[in-house]
């Protein structure tokens, strides 16, 4: 079994817009914040920011929103 980081996991998620994965990728995670920070700083807010409204987690995307100031 090949190891994928999970950095990379949301990356691809986030790339084929599939909203339930990325919000368990994150929930899952131990280091949320850390996670969201390098996905951002990398490859940038706007592909995450439109799927928040697709998240289940309230919280997550409120979480989400104050970590980008938004």
């Amino acid at each position: 079994m090949t190891f994928i980081p999970l950095s990379l996991q949301l990356l691809q998620a986030v790339k084929s817009n599939d909203a339930l994965k990325v919000e368990e990728l994150i929930l899952n995670s131990d280091t949320k914040t850390e996670l969201i920070k390098e996905h951002i700083s990398l490859h940038g807010e706007e592909s995450l920011i439109n799927l928040l409204p697709k998240f289940k987690s309230k919280g997550l995307v409120i979480n989400i929103k104050s970590l980008l100031n938004i």
